[in-house]
């Protein structure tokens, strides 16, 4: 069960505040009993000087004068009841009330005790009294009164620790929290770091952290090290294998070209013809290795960064595919937006990126069908439409087509699997998303990749005459229905 660490702090830090708390509540409680005891213990004393100051005695006889209004002084307020007793050595009444239990053993100083008595707490004091005139030399005078006056006592002292106490422990309790919560911030701000990084970004991380975490974050720039470090190594194999498989497939094409121009057999023409073909495939895939991969991590933090022009990217993009078009007879249409598309990135990748989506297209649009290509800004984003009226991509496998190799099982079109997943890669280095739905009217797919428009105080002035095959604003028709509009 995972808790958080926020949780066992408070955890850890409430539990034995309130203990204590409680424990010094107890304490408390019958402290202030004790220090009550002995201020009331002290009054009952009190009372018993001033009856002792009342008591008369001769050698036959002991009386005590104590008017009711004495009395009621002694009792010192309403809520309690007030008793004397005067005992002679044999533990006989001889004057007060004859109630009282008479005391334990022989009393030789101040002694105190609390009984039942009548349905009703008493607090007794006895103690000696020296009465030389009567017979028998010394009596005891016990005094007792309620202790209804005590117990109201303590449940005001009780009543008030316990206010205390709650107060403390809500105060404390507040403390806790802020501390916790101000104490874990660097860990809010490592996380923070962390989730606003995308899969490509293994830089250090720049949070200032306490002693206690950061042992943690040098192994977490540790671990980026190394991992950057094995994505360099491979993607300088990769690179540098299909460096070195360029030429040799070049030369291998060369080759395969003029045996089939000195050729006169027509069964070996048919299989340099397939063999021309897998070169070519080879190439391709070569090729698309290579990009994926200087689009990633490393090409994501190398790649020259500048102001483009996504219409003009995609308009050379279109035009250069217009030939492969033309071979499938397939209608290619391009509409540039009303404004000007700036973003910001590599005009390289991004024209890698439309040349993957349009060739897909093209790859997988049956002869006779359309494409269209068109750039649009709203809502502060550049965004780039490919739509074409192929088989479309099941919902189900729109997100696993973005992966590496990964092609829709039964597509008979020959193809790397590797086109979409490099226009992945190079939309997220340009802080892009990609993704696909049905196409218009719910036929063939519809791709588009999302930019964040970018605000240029003087946008660049783009020569559309310049563009290849793109002569002029007019809608140039050519050969396989294949048709471009500006």
């Amino acid at each position: 069960m995972n808790q958080s660490i926020r949780q066992k702090l408070l955890l850890y830090l409430l539990v034995p505040l309130m203990s204590l708390a409680v424990l010094s509540t107890v304490g408390s409680y019958y402290l202030g009993l004790a220090l009550a005891r002995g201020v009331f213990d002290n009054q009952l004393l009190n009372s018993a000087d001033s009856v002792i100051t009342r008591i008369k005695a001769d050698r036959s006889s002991l009386t005590v004068d104590l008017p009711g209004d004495v009395q009621s002084v002694l009792r010192h307020n309403d809520r309690d009841e007030f008793f004397f007793q005067v005992l002679d050595s044999d533990n006989r009444v001889v004057a007060g009330s004859p109630d009282l239990p008479a005391p334990e053993g022989l009393v030789v100083e101040p002694q105190f005790r609390t009984i039942p008595l009548r349905d009703r707490e008493f607090r007794i004091a006895s103690l000696p009294v020296s009465t030389p005139e009567f017979s028998t030399g010394k009596v005891v005078l016990q005094v007792a009164e309620t202790r209804n006056t005590r117990k109201a006592l303590a449940g005001q002292i009780t009543l008030t620790i316990l206010v205390a106490q709650l107060l403390l422990i809500l105060s404390g309790a507040l403390a806790i929290w802020i501390g916790v919560r101000r104490g874990l911030r660097p860990l809010t701000a490592v996380g923070e770091a962390l989730a606003g990084r995308t899969s490509h970004d293994l830089s250090p991380l720049d949070v200032e952290t306490p002693d206690e975490i950061r042992s943690l974050v040098t192994e977490l720039n540790r671990l980026f090290r190394q991992l950057s470090d094995e994505i360099e190594s491979q993607r300088r194999f990769v690179s540098n294998a299909a460096h070195q498989l360029r030429t040799p497939i070049a030369v291998l094409g060369t080759y395969c070209d003029l045996a089939r121009k000195h050729n006169r057999d027509p069964e070996v023409g048919e299989a340099l013809a397939e063999l021309d073909q897998a070169i070519v495939r080879m190439g391709k895939l070569v090729g698309r290795l290579l990009m994926l991969a200087r689009s990633e991590q490393s090409f994501a933090a190398q790649r020259t960064v500048g102001v483009v022009d996504l219409n003009s990217v995609v308009s050379q993009c279109a035009a250069s595919l217009v030939p492969q078009a033309i071979g499938k007879k397939i209608d290619l249409e391009f509409s540039a937006s009303q404004g000007t598309a700036i973003v910001n990135g590599d005009a390289g990748a991004l024209g890698e990126l439309v040349d993957n989506l349009i060739e897909n297209s093209i790859m997988y649009t049956p002869a006779g069908g359309d494409i269209v290509v068109r750039v649009s800004i709203a809502g502060g984003l550049t965004v780039l439409h490919v739509d074409d009226s192929g088989p479309g991509v099941p919902a189900e496998e729109r997100e696993r087509v973005f992966e590496r190799f990964y092609r829709i099982p039964g597509t008979e079109q020959p193809g790397t699997g590797l086109g979409l997943a490099i226009a992945k890669e190079i939309a997220q280095a340009h802080n892009a998303v990609i993704s696909i739905a049905d196409g218009p009217g719910g036929v063939g797919a519809s791709f588009k990749v999302k930019f964040p428009s970018e605000a240029v105080a003087d946008p660049p002035t783009v020569d559309l005459d310049a563009r290849p095959l793109l002569a002029s604003n007019e809608e140039r028709e050519f050969p396989g229905k294949m048709s471009v509009r500006l």
